[in-house]
């Protein structure tokens, strides 16, 4: 009989293995499809959410001079900070201009960044946003450029189509954002 015990034991170990090693492989399984599934529900978030600024430079370029357009949008998306670009590369009074915006995000698993092709145009800050800190110089040699703080405004953008300025070929597009404490 103490034959038997032992071998029940033998066959307990082995079932109780079994089911431990398909208990992880399951565990494993689901992280992955966890982690896939919110990926997806993100990059489909930060996509649609971007196109709301790629949008609206278009908007002021074809709604012509004087045109203002606002977009409205929340300091941060999912309880995370994210950026927004716009950035322009090739002559101001030639053509082959080519310009676009660029909003990135730190998702839960991996960062997310989105070009979105705008109106070629003369993007640039507006006079009146004075030393507005929501809106940053990043022009290069390259062109020039505009990153957008979100967390340091009130949570609208503004658009306002100036007209063609000089000898240039494109309109000239200010941009202006409403600080926090306004």
């Amino acid at each position: 009989m103490e034959r038997r015990k032992g071998q029940v034991a033998i066959e307990f170990l082995m079932y109780a293995g079994l089911f431990l090693i398909i208990a992880i492989a399951a565990y494993v399984l689901t992280t992955f499809t966890e982690r896939g599934e919110v990926s997806f529900r993100e990059s489909q978030i930060i996509s649609a959410f971007g196109y709301k600024f790629s949008s609206a430079p278009t908007i002021a370029h074809k709604g012509g001079e004087g045109f203002t357009y606002d977009v409205s949008f929340t300091k941060k998306l999912e309880n995370r900070a994210y950026n927004v670009t716009y950035a322009c590369i090739g002559p101001q009074n030639a053509e082959g201009r080519s310009c676009y915006v660029q909003v990135g995000w730190n998702g839960t698993y991996q960062e997310f960044t989105y070009p979105y092709i705008i109106a070629p145009a003369i993007y640039k800050k507006g006079g009146d946003a004075g030393s507005s800190s929501c809106i940053e110089d990043v022009s290069t040699s390259y062109g020039e450029g505009y990153l957008l703080h979100p967390d340091q405004s009130n949570g609208h953008i503004y658009f306002r189509n100036i007209g063609i300025q000089g000898s240039n070929r494109y309109p000239t597009i200010e941009l202006y954002c409403d600080l926090e404490d306004e």
